[in-house]
């Protein structure tokens, strides 16, 4: 059966391990026509794979920390996915974080079992060199340990694949071949999503990375649950990227966004928060995805 590609037309905007990796010997890839891609998100219609790297971070600061090991992961930063790009493997890929559960975006079919069992739910989307991207089940952790987050806007590229991270989802691809896939929340894509060539490329300031976050305890969440815009009643995901904001006080602090008269702006500033709408054209007109910062140094997105 013939791949589907799915080429949405939205454009997208500018907007975000310490040990040997190790995928279970069980674990089978799920090929396309097991299941029909998602029709979202919205990806752009370019061709992928055509252009340079764009926004390229220096593959050695993503490096496992195990001498024995030349894997490369990063969280994304809303810390929703952790990928991976393993040469050992020949195969770039992502799973749910920190969970490492079932992918749980729509349209993804179950992994068959070669021994005529139940299957199982796919917790790996991923591309292997001169292969299909497809959907995998696996008992081992992706890439364990806490990477460092990968800039939205940026491209990871090491060993001929390629990851970047932008506000509408998380893309990897096998250089090679262009064959890649690209994965959000809302839905996947057998296709690599480059980043916008209107980004700025040229002779960027150096992006360090940092250290994801773990998932706060006794004191609440950095995932903090969905937020409604008003005008849509469409929710958007609620993430404390950075700093100690307890998830009441990001939900407050975007309701009181949502309900100014004046905030039409592409930035708007109230009680020490500076909010952006960064999102695609689609999301802006729903009121998201948006990026607001404080001069405490908190840092909350809300997104599709």
């Amino acid at each position: 059966m013939t791949r589907i590609r799915l080429r949405p037309a939205v454009a997208l905007a500018a907007i975000a391990g310490a040990s040997t990796l190790w995928l279970a010997a069980c674990a089978q890839g799920a090929s396309p026509t097991g299941g029909t891609e998602s029709a979202s998100p919205s990806f752009p219609a370019e061709a992928p794979g055509t252009e340079a790297v764009v926004n390229g971070v220096d593959a050695k600061q993503y490096a496992s920390s195990d001498p024995d090991s030349a894997a490369y992961g990063f969280v994304t930063p809303s810390g929703k996915w952790l990928c991976a790009i393993i040469p050992t493997k020949k195969m770039a890929g992502c799973a749910s974080h920190p969970t490492a559960g079932p992918l749980e975006v729509p349209g993804v079919p179950p992994i068959p079992s070669p021994d005529g069992g139940p299957p199982a739910e796919a917790n790996i989307i991923a591309v292997e060199s001169g292969k299909e991207p497809g959907f995998q089940n696996s008992n081992e952790a992706l890439f364990p340990g806490n990477p460092n987050v990968l800039p939205y806007d940026t491209t990871l590229a090491s060993d001929g694949f390629s990851c970047n991270v932008q506000f509408s989802g998380v893309s990897c691809r096998d250089d090679a071949t262009d064959d890649g896939f690209t994965i959000s929340t809302n839905g996947y894509t057998f296709d690599y999503t480059p980043i916008p060539v209107f980004v700025p490329s040229e002779s960027p300031a150096p992006m360090a990375p940092t250290v994801a976050p773990l998932p706060q305890q006794a004191g609440g969440s950095n995932q903090c649950g969905p937020v409604v815009y008003p005008a849509t009643g469409k929710p958007a995901t609620v993430v404390v990227v950075k700093g100690t904001l307890r998830c009441d006080e990001a939900h407050a602090m975007l309701t009181k966004y949502f309900a100014a008269p004046d905030k039409s702006e592409p930035v708007y500033s109230f009680d020490g928060w500076e909010c952006r709408l960064t999102g695609d054209p689609e999301s802006a007109q729903i009121g998201y995805t948006i990026n607001c910062t404080d001069d405490k140094g908190n840092t909350v997105v809300a997104q599709p």
